[in-house]
């Protein structure tokens, strides 16, 4: 076999690979939404939060086992991660399954999810029930503050959407400033690379290279933030700690 030929066929394979996982994984999240989730109705919200980092390791490890990706880390950020607690997580935003390996490595989480995301077939009571779905941003605002005061943390992507790593511009959004103003919790960014590049946004689902996919996550100097005394002069300290935030995650 020629060795043209044979990263054809690799890449083929591994596209198969990447077809069965992304079908078990729209299918899990039917099953915890529709199933797992009805059964576990008078538990509290954490143990559906629970459930769904459960089946987001799940989905890791076995994109490890298989070869598909895995994720790189320093045992010091690993550390730092799992004793993160009741923080605003901010990322950047390549790929469509980022916030799945956060989830995955960091304790009791979720995440600011768009209106849009309640219609998903797969997903819809998942991002009902656990995730922070911002329809109405007062009400998201106070939920949010309550939660980060349980010790939940909460994953914004502050770009809202992908962005390639060679964007030469971007936009974020003060979704995360505000809601770290409001709370008075500190943010810690999270820089996330992926090599190759793989699910980024116009990018083919099954275009998934001919080598093991690589996310590296950089836990990053944690963002200290101080609450507005009664609210004067919030929207000038969210757009400056938006300006931190870019100047933090993509110095």
């Amino acid at each position: 076999m020629s060795q043209g030929m044979r990263e054809r066929f690799v890449r083929k394979a591994r596209g198969c690979l990447a077809a069965a996982f992304f079908l078990a994984f729209g299918l899990g999240g039917l099953v915890i939404g529709c199933i797992c989730f009805p059964l576990l109705a008078f538990f509290p919200q954490r143990w559906l939060r629970a459930l769904v980092r459960a089946s987001y390791r799940l989905f890791v490890w076995l994109a490890r086992v298989t070869g598909l990706f895995r994720v790189a880390l320093s045992p010091a950020d690993r550390s730092r991660l799992a004793q993160t607690s009741g923080r605003i997580i901010v990322a950047n935003h390549l790929t469509l399954i980022d916030i799945v390996i956060l989830i995955a490595f960091l304790p009791d989480s979720t995440s600011i999810a768009k209106a849009a995301a309640k219609r998903n077939f797969f997903y819809s009571q998942i991002v009902r029930r656990v995730f922070l779905v911002n329809d109405d941003p007062a009400r998201a605002l106070d939920e949010a503050q309550r939660l980060l005061a349980q010790g939940v943390n909460i994953i914004v992507f502050p770009e809202g959407t992908r962005t390639p790593a060679n964007a030469p511009t971007r936009k974020l959004r003060r979704g995360a400033a505000q809601i770290a103003l409001h709370a008075g919790v500190s943010i810690l960014p999270i820089r996330i690379d992926c090599d190759p590049p793989v699910l980024a946004k116009g990018q083919p689902w099954h275009d998934v290279a001919d080598r093991t996919i690589v996310w590296t996550l950089r836990a990053l100097d944690e963002i200290p933030v101080d609450r507005p005394p009664d609210g004067h002069g919030t929207h000038a300290a969210a757009v400056a700690l938006t300006e931190r935030i870019f100047g933090t995650l993509w110095a």
